[in-house]
């Protein structure tokens, strides 16, 4: 026999045992497997080379659109507060809700955060302020937008356009409604016949200033100290010609359009609120221009040299209807000089009467800073009930003028003054009383604007948190009537808003992210 070749042996044939122990291994092996597979990624988990989720883009534009809005209403009047509440309303209207705000009496910080990653953009904003024309038509701008959502780009271009309109005032009206101011806080201050053509002069020369600071860049720089030293050199240069002897009546009314009274009540109301950097960066800028416009006072004293004695005054008070007069001269006064927008006169004007009435009734019952809270307590409900109105202007442009009324620099001026150029002790006394007039006003404007505000309780939210929103049926005039898609009514809780707030009917609101 020959020797078996281990190459040329036939397959070993397997034994059925062996085949149904390896298929009992395998399916065993695969289990195992499958069981790991659940406890290490869990049912929740992604896997690692999934894409990430797709969100639209925030659009180039529609940033554009709420830098320049929120600067401009900066611009107007209003606190860094008020213009974050406007901006992220604005932005929900555009499905938005990624962008978030940071608003600063200087500038506006947009940031846009998902989950691509975040990106901040700012906008510079200037110190000067909008006229009233200007301020009506960006709020009525604002309104055309949460109504009907147009293209940002369209909407960007109307506001330039706004931002762009020259005075609709002439020059010579614009000069006489400085003058027709001063005169009508004088009457409110200082109610004296002897006083009423220094007011006139002075109101002219202010307002001269005023426009040639506006083409010369150093002098609007400059301007506080320069319109102080000018008023105090025509004030005690001429005390009997234009004050009739007393010639520090002259100076506040002269000045008001330089008076910083709304910035420190914003800053004012922007610590209240906790807004920290914008209300200390207001109420520094607002001391720092009432300091200039004292240094301007006092070297129109050291212009002048020593003073002699003092004559007799010879002051003729009118009568108990001047500082009524007075209201009204303000309220034609600011409407000339900030260019007020068309038939808006009568409803300036009940706004200030309103304030003026709170603010005597104030001084009558508790002195002047509970007139101080009076006259900003009812100056903001009063200018959101004019605005109900058809042919009414904005509440911002109804509420700016009671600023000129109020006056809450005004005793500030003559305190620093009297530090600067007296050493006299009564001027610190007056600085405490003109902060605490500040916080009364401010505190006044809080108040009411909580009261303007605030809305009556609704009792069918409270019912739905305590039955839940998935009871099935809502009862309509006594019939059940099947409750809303709750798919719709989730898109609608996505964009911010309830269901049919703000929407327009056919309107493609994806189609402009």
């Amino acid at each position: 026999m020959h020797p078996r070749d281990p190459d040329n042996q036939p397959p070993r044939t397997p034994r059925p045992g062996g085949r149904r122990l390896y298929g009992i291994t395998r399916r065993a092996t695969d289990s195992m497997d499958r069981w790991l597979g659940r406890v290490s990624v869990g049912p929740a988990d992604v896997p690692a080379d999934a894409p990430p989720p797709e969100e639209p883009p925030v659009s180039a534009d529609l940033l554009d659109l709420l830098r320049h809005i929120g600067v401009a209403l900066i611009a107007s009047g209003e606190t860094t507060n008020q213009v974050q509440v406007i901006l992220d309303d604005l932005a929900r209207r555009y499905d938005a809700e990624e962008v978030h705000f940071f608003v600063l009496p200087t500038g506006i910080f947009v940031r846009v955060h998902d989950s691509r990653g975040t990106a901040v953009d700012l906008l510079e904003a200037s110190v000067d302020t909008l006229r009233l024309d200007q301020i009506g038509k960006l709020y009525r701008l604002i309104d055309k937008i949460k109504r009907t959502v147009p293209p940002p780009v369209q909407a960007t271009a109307d506001l330039e356009e706004i931002l762009r309109l020259p005075p609709p005032t002439a020059v010579w009206l614009q000069l006489l409604g400085n003058v027709v101011l001063t005169v009508g806080l004088g009457l409110m201050l200082n109610p004296t016949a002897n006083a009423l053509l220094g007011y006139i002069v002075i109101g002219l020369v202010v307002q001269l200033l005023i426009m040639l600071a506006e083409r010369m860049p150093l002098l609007s720089t400059g301007l506080p100290v320069v319109a102080g030293a000018v008023v105090t050199l025509l004030s005690f240069g001429f005390p009997h010609a234009l004050g009739g002897g007393n010639p520090q009546q002259l100076l506040v009314p002269g000045v008001a359009s330089l008076l910083p009274g709304s910035t420190l009540t914003n800053g004012s109301i922007e610590l209240a609120s906790g807004s920290m950097v914008a209300g200390a960066s207001r109420t520094i800028y607002g001391l720092n221009k009432l300091v200039l416009l004292a240094f301007g006072v006092f070297i129109g004293l050291q212009l002048l040299g020593p003073q002699g004695p003092a004559g007799p005054e010879q002051l003729r008070q009118l009568g108990w209807w001047a500082p009524i007069l007075g209201v009204l001269l303000i309220g034609f006064g600011h409407s000339w000089r900030a260019s007020a927008p068309p038939k808006s006169l009568p409803w300036l004007l009940m706004v200030l009467y309103a304030a003026f009435a709170a603010q005597k009734l104030g001084v009558l019952i508790g002195g002047g800073l509970l007139g101080s809270f009076l006259g900003g307590l009812i100056a903001v409900p009063a200018a959101y009930l004019v605005q109900r109105n058809r042919n009414a202007p904005p509440t911002q442009v109804a509420f700016l003028p009671a600023f000129w009324m109020l006056v809450p620099g005004g005793i500030g001026l003559t305190g620093v003054s009297q530090l600067v150029a007296e050493s006299n002790a009564d001027g610190l006394h007056v600085l405490v009383t003109t902060t605490l007039t500040v916080l009364a006003i401010a505190l006044g404007v809080i108040v009411g604007s909580g009261v303007a505000n605030k809305r009556p309780p609704r009792i069918t939210p409270m019912v739905d948190q305590l039955l839940g929103p998935d009871t099935g049926k809502h009862v309509a005039h006594g019939r059940p009537t099947p409750t809303k898609d709750k798919s719709q009514s989730g898109r609608n809780r996505h964009a911010g808003r309830s269901p049919g707030a703000g929407d327009v009917p056919g309107s493609d609101r994806d189609g402009l992210r």
